[in-house]
């Protein structure tokens, strides 16, 4: 199945992009400010979690994928024990989810929503989150800001992603990406990852379909399950949504 990164889970923190860390310290004074519990949604590894629970906010962490979750266990377990008892892992789908409680904050990082590549499940995530959220509470959601063409011409071979140094192994590791399929219907992307490992002699694959939305799309969205967008971002160092390449809306219940 994609978008389990079932093969690949064991890498995903190589990522040495920007944008895998520049959204820690947004979502850390989001949880401070807030100051009540704490829900991720696709915690993945625990890359924001992990730092949110380090900070003093309790968070529960909720993936679909084993083998990501097994990651963060291995997280969990170097962490001090105060951190862990504020830690609690839940192997579940973001597509309909209870968990019989309220959280002031609820959070979709690094594009996690995408993954939910059916309408269906989409519209089953955001009720869910609307049944969890306290009344005061806030939602952040983050996808990416569609650009370039997406047409037939989007499809392309194999490009070169980033490599870097493996610290656990000493082995340079290299991601490259293969456009394989654009679905304009349900807009959805067909894309595979691919993992080469020095002196490995084989390839790592991780098939991905992920749904695309542009702007005013994802502000509908949100708009028709009953959330308020309070804020809205292009980037987590606050720039406007016109100028940044991502697109982040933080909400709140509509209780007009």
């Amino acid at each position: 199945m994609a978008n389990l990164y079932r093969p690949s889970a064991h890498l995903f923190d190589l990522d040495p992009r920007d944008i895998t860390r520049d959204d820690i310290a947004f979502y850390l004074e989001r949880a401070k400010g807030l100051g009540g519990p704490v829900l991720e949604l696709g915690c993945g590894t625990g890359r924001v979690s992990v730092p949110i629970a380090e900070s003093g906010s309790e968070i529960w962490a909720l993936d679909l994928s084993e083998e990501m979750l097994a990651q963060m266990r291995a997280k969990i377990g170097r962490l001090s024990a105060p951190v862990r008892r504020r830690l609690h892992v839940v192997h579940a789908s973001m597509a309909g989810f209870d968990l019989g409680r309220k959280f002031d904050l609820i959070i979709a990082p690094y594009r996690a929503f995408q993954a939910l590549s059916e309408r269906p499940e989409q519209e089953a995530c955001l009720e869910s989150v609307m049944g969890h959220l306290s009344d005061q509470g806030r939602f952040i959601m983050h996808v990416f800001k569609p650009k370039g063409a997406l047409d037939e011409s989007w499809v392309q071979p194999e490009s070169f992603d980033w490599k870097v140094v493996d610290q656990r192994t000493g082995k340079s590791v290299s991601r490259y990406e293969r456009r394989r399929r654009i679905d304009l219907d349900r807009q959805v992307l067909h894309v595979d990852l691919i993992y080469r490992v020095e002196g490995s002699g084989r390839e790592i694959i991780e098939p991905l379909a992920i749904s695309y939305f542009f702007e005013e799309q994802m502000r509908s969205l949100l708009r028709r399950h009953v959330f308020h967008i309070v804020e809205e971002f292009g980037y987590f160092d606050g720039r406007p949504i016109a100028s940044g390449p991502e697109l982040i809306f933080v909400c709140g219940r509509d209780n007009r």
